[in-house]
């Protein structure tokens, strides 16, 4: 692959991970709008136990404690594209967008310490570069797993 090319799929793959991090948004939207819901079903079932009942008011409040811990322990959106992982895998996806730029350029790239330059004689790939038996990746990031489904996905939808 071209080296302009994998500054397209670079480019998709931050489109993706934000895409992500919107998915990740609405879910956690919709899941704190079950829990105030679940706040009001259980408020009213504990109020019922008061009123009715006569039930003591550590019952009632162990009614009120227990649907709701149970409910954020059992239901929270759990995700690896929180905000603070996105911007950080999206600045990361940059600095290496910055190294492709200067490698077409022909300028010296420097990519995870090692630099690189096309006079040299080096070759990318989708993963890297190699120069005989030496090889470069690009960064060890784009091999964590929920990178790396994202980096192929962007690499398919090449066009």
């Amino acid at each position: 692959m071209s080296p302009e090319s994998i500054l397209q799929v670079l480019t998709r793959l931050n489109i993706l991970l934000e895409k992500k991090y919107n998915e990740h948004l609405k879910r956690l939207k919709s899941f704190k709008i079950l829990q105030m819901s679940l706040i009001v079903i259980s408020s009213s079932i504990s109020m019922v136990l008061f009123i009715i009942y006569h039930a003591p008011i550590l019952q009632m409040l162990f009614v009120l404690f227990c649907f709701n811990f149970l409910f954020y322990i059992g239901f929270k959106p759990k995700t690896h594209y929180s905000e603070k992982s996105v911007k950080e895998k999206m600045q990361k996806v940059v600095l290496l967008q910055v190294a492709l730029s200067r490698y077409i350029s022909g300028e010296k790239a420097s990519v995870d310490g090692v630099s690189c330059h096309i006079d040299e004689g080096w070759i990318n790939d989708k993963w890297g570069f190699y120069k005989g038996n030496e090889r470069i990746d690009y960064a060890s990031f784009l091999y964590d797993k929920y990178i790396k489904g994202l980096y192929l996905q962007a690499l398919r939808n090449k066009k």
